[in-house]
């Protein structure tokens, strides 16, 4: 007993040791992970405010080069020419150059260093005469410029007419290398600070510019505490000198944020909670250990099940596949038994509309033989009257066997096309309006029992490449269509039959001034086994038939319009050139 209470006192313990050193563990890493955050947060302003300088340096070095350029134009021209400088052209190019300039105050000329031409005069009249050796404040650059022989730009300084600028000195020589004079370029020095954009401090940063001379002088822009505080610094290169553009956050730099604080506060939450849940882990592992084994078994069991699902599924499976292709039998079987029907009505057709030509041309002969006979008869006489009434009922009974028999033989004729087509899907060139000719005269005896005709509207004299059976089929169907749906009490009734071509494309249209399709109809009357006559005649193979052939032998487009009362209309759109089938030979 006494061994045992140690070992529980360990057991005690040990939930709060682990759920201590959880905490620190985390407490440790939430650190590590603040000061990251506060060393990328000053990353970023640091980034913010060197994009600040760069944007300023570049403001500025683009209005400086606009500006000081001009003056390399005049001393040239100074140069070429210093002893045969006159008011009249000094003064008309000065005027130029400070019209081309911006934020240009003045441009001096200064022969033997003594002012003798500024422009514009007005306002900076107290320069002219200035002798640059008697002036202590501007004589140090100009005698600078003079021994270096190039620009050099000071400033900004007080100026002598007011205000202040900066001041861009080019020493010029003549042609012989001797000092001829000075030219001076003035910029205001407010000006550029507009035009530049220069703001000592804003809401976001402070800034400000010093001479690279004077880096331990008076800035000549902005506060000089800005360059004790760390700043992001720029160098800004001018003729005889530099600048150092530096700027820092308006609020200084970053500190810790209530960001950070929140942080803090957060990673201290997560130790108190990953320390819970430690304490509650340790103290609950039997339990768990005892969850597991009780999974586990739970596992084997629903693994059994599954199994014992996955048979069933997959017996379930194999009878529907099985009743999948013998649907697919039966839908073909349906198919072909659909098209020897109509091949078989269209036969019956014919065949009734044949006996009509027949008969009259067997009646007509018979009368022409009997007529014959009469006339040759021997040992009679005939008088003239009785002759001439022989011959002619004899012409009568001529005609009508000929009009019989060319009415059977279109008929015979457009039926062999027609059959042709049908019983092969042979690709082929065919004009369309004979070919709807020969469908329509077809077609006519078995509609003409229903009290059906059929009219040829307007159809274009195109040639097809295609193939004339399937068309064909596609035609007999919609008709057959027709004859069920739009007439289902019969004639009298009409289907017109026209088409019309454009581009490389012939657009037919069937249409009837039948009863109508209702509108909730109309998006599956293309569905395989869809028809509203079912168990009267109707197997809903016919249509989708007509879709299958039309968008995929013929490779058109069909449509539908109808409206309940007023009849419908099949819009069937077909290239004249028919895409070529996989097994067709050509």
């Amino acid at each position: 007993m006494p061994s045992e209470r140690p070992r529980l006192r360990d057991r005690a313990a040990w939930p709060w040791i682990t759920a201590l050193v959880q905490a620190i563990a985390v407490i440790s890493v939430g650190e590590a992970g603040v000061r990251l955050e506060l060393a990328r947060q000053g990353e970023e302003q640091r980034a913010l405010v060197t994009a600040h300088v760069a944007g300023t340096r570049a403001r500025l070095e683009s209005e400086l080069n606009s500006t000081l350029y001009l003056s390399s134009g005049l001393v040239a021209f100074a140069s070429s020419r210093a002893s045969q400088l006159e008011e009249s052209n000094v003064k008309d190019l000065l005027s130029t150059l400070y019209k081309t300039g911006r934020n240009v105050r003045n441009i001096v000329v200064a022969p033997g260093n003594r002012v003798k031409w500024v422009y514009p005069l007005q306002g900076n009249e107290r320069v002219l005469g200035l002798y640059y050796p008697d002036n202590p404040q501007q004589w140090p650059g100009v005698k600078r410029a003079m021994e270096r022989r190039h620009t050099i730009v000071v400033g900004p300084v007080n100026l002598v007419q007011g205000g202040r600028g900066l001041i861009a000195r080019t020493p010029v020589f003549d042609t012989h290398g001797e000092y001829w004079g000075v030219v001076s370029l003035v910029v205001d020095w407010d000006a550029l600070q507009q035009t530049a954009n220069l703001q000592a401090r804003t809401s976001q940063y402070r800034l400000a510019i010093r001479d690279v001379e004077g880096d331990r002088g008076t800035p000549i822009f902005g506060e000089s505490a800005v360059f004790a505080e760390r700043p992001v610094t720029a160098r800004l290169d001018l003729p005889g000198g530099s600048w150092t553009i530096g700027a820092v956050p308006a609020d200084g730099w970053v500190a810790p944020s209530s960001r950070i604080h929140a942080l803090r506060l957060l990673y201290i939450a997560v130790a108190a909670l990953i320390g819970t849940l430690a304490f509650r882990l340790v103290t609950e592992t039997q339990r768990r250990q005892a969850a597991l084994r009780d999974l586990a078994r739970l596992n084997s069991e629903l693994e059994s099940r599954i199994d014992a699902r996955t048979r069933e599924l997959r017996n379930a499976n194999d009878e529907l596949a099985r009743l999948v292709e013998t649907l697919r039998r039966t839908q073909g079987e349906l198919v072909r038994s659909e098209k020897l029907s109509a091949l078989g009505a269209l036969v019956a057709g014919i065949a009734h509309e044949l006996n009509t030509p027949v008969g009259n041309s067997l009646l007509a002969a018979s009368t022409l033989a009997d007529k014959l006979r009469t006339l040759l008869r021997p040992g009679v006489a005939l008088r003239r009257s009785e002759w001439e009434e022989s011959l002619a009922q004899m012409h009568e009974a001529s005609d009508i066997i000929t009009r019989s028999l060319s009415r059977a033989g279109e008929l015979i004729s457009s039926f062999k096309q027609v059959a042709a087509d049908r019983t092969s899907a042979q690709r082929r060139r065919f004009a369309l309006q004979p070919t709807l000719h020969d469908l329509a005269v077809t077609m006519q005896p078995s509609l003409r029992h229903a009290g059906l005709t059929i009219e040829e509207g307007s159809i274009p004299e195109v040639e097809l490449d295609s193939y004339p059976g399937p068309l064909d089929q596609v035609m007999m169907n919609l008709i057959q269509n027709v004859v069920q749906h739009a007439y289902p009490e019969g004639g009298p009734g009409r289907i017109r039959i026209s088409a019309t071509a454009a581009g490389g494309e012939v657009t037919l249209e069937i249409a009837d001034f039948g009863v109508g399709i209702p509108a909730a109809d109309l998006p599956r009357i293309f569905d395989p086994f869809f028809t509203t006559r079912l168990g009267q005649g109707g197997t809903g193979l016919g249509l989708h038939i007509v879709h299958n052939i039309v968008t995929g032998t013929l490779g058109g487009k069909i449509d539908v319009q109808s409206e309940l009362g007023v009849g419908t209309r099949f819009i069937i759109c077909l290239p004249l050139h028919a895409p070529r089938l996989p097994e067709d030979p050509a």
